[in-house]
């Protein structure tokens, strides 16, 4: 069994325009979709083979002035007699567009490895042909100004990475070659490359080549105090930093360190104080150390201001009265 992927943008006025999909023998996960609309499976004749909810959900957050945008996902099972789909909010037909007898037929590509790179060339397909349906007249009307008069092919390709995850290296292609840069991957480890050849409903795939991406150190900033802050003598400080992985992920603070002029004061973890420092320039460092990547830093300087009279005046007191 496949399942076609549909995707697409619906407007306010129940305008939709449809994004290219694509055909899977995964199905999505399951998740509960939106009752009011549904995505329904037609026979030659016109006829429901089937029906699902689609999930359709706002577009951002846009200004409170401006017209209202969803998105709408969902996964149709392939019946072997389908031939069209439909999107609906109940008797209200918002798109209709036929379902071609096959998926693109794609060759095995040419495969270049190069230092931190795959070429990948391939043959240009056809789209396949389109079943002639035997519909009633309002929906051939309805077909001729709103689906698609042809059927273009484009590409794309999708990194499928051992530790389970799937990425889109580059989608929407429609010249024969495209040179992937590993050093750009969000993610390290082994994986493989695949062409996928899409018709805009239907898709197929094939083996490219197989990848190793090696692990980036991850990325650091020290986002409180500011780069120069100067700070009242006296006063505690604050120090908050931020750890992101190769993929711009959270990770784990667990390998991280906090020193101040060289000098360790806390590890662990994203927040602690500093306190109790001298007048004058010190300088801040975050650190972090991977087995598998180089020890990254980052590092601010921060300016102790003189005490004030006041305090010198309070010290001065303090130190008369002590025994």
């Amino acid at each position: 069994m496949t399942y076609l992927h549909i995707r697409g943008l619906l407007a306010e006025n129940m305008v939709y325009r449809p994004r290219p999909g694509h055909e899977s023998s995964r199905p999505e996960r399951r998740s509960d979709g939106d009752t009011a609309f549904q995505l329904v499976l037609l026979d030659r004749k016109g006829n429901t083979l089937l029906s699902v909810a689609p999930q359709v959900t706002p577009r951002g957050c846009g200004h409170a002035e401006h017209p209202l945008r969803f998105r709408v996902r969902g996964s149709l099972p392939l019946h072997p007699e389908g031939k069209a789909y439909e999107l609906r909010r109940g008797d209200l037909r918002l798109y209709l567009a036929d379902i071609p007898s096959a998926a693109p037929v794609l060759a095995p590509p040419r495969c270049r490895v190069g230092v931190n790179t795959v070429t990948l060339r391939w043959k240009h397909c056809q789209a396949q042909e389109t079943p002639e349906m035997a519909c009633a007249p309002d929906q051939a009307a309805y077909r001729s100004s709103h689906g698609p008069a042809t059927r273009r092919v484009t590409y794309s390709v999708v990194a499928a990475m051992e530790s389970g995850r799937r990425i889109t290296v580059a989608r929407g292609l429609t010249e024969t070659t495209h040179t992937v840069d590993l050093s750009l991957m969000p993610v390290g480890g082994k994986g493989k490359l695949f062409l996928i050849a899409g018709d805009g409903v239907r898709s197929s795939e094939v083996e490219a080549s197989s990848i190793d991406v090696p692990m980036r150190a991850p990325t650091l900033h020290i986002l409180l105090p500011a780069p120069d802050a100067r700070v009242a003598f006296g006063r505690p400080i604050s120090v908050l930093g931020c750890l992101l992985d190769m993929g711009g992920q959270p990770l784990s603070p667990g390998n991280s360190v906090w020193r101040i002029d060289g000098e360790r004061f806390a590890a662990g973890t994203l927040v602690a104080a500093l306190s109790d420092l001298k007048p004058g320039t010190h300088r801040l460092t975050f650190t972090f150390e991977l087995a598998e990547a180089a020890r990254t830093e980052a590092s601010v300087s921060i300016e102790v201001e003189q005490p004030d009279a006041e305090y010198l005046e309070w010290e001065a007191l303090m130190d008369r009265q002590a025994p």
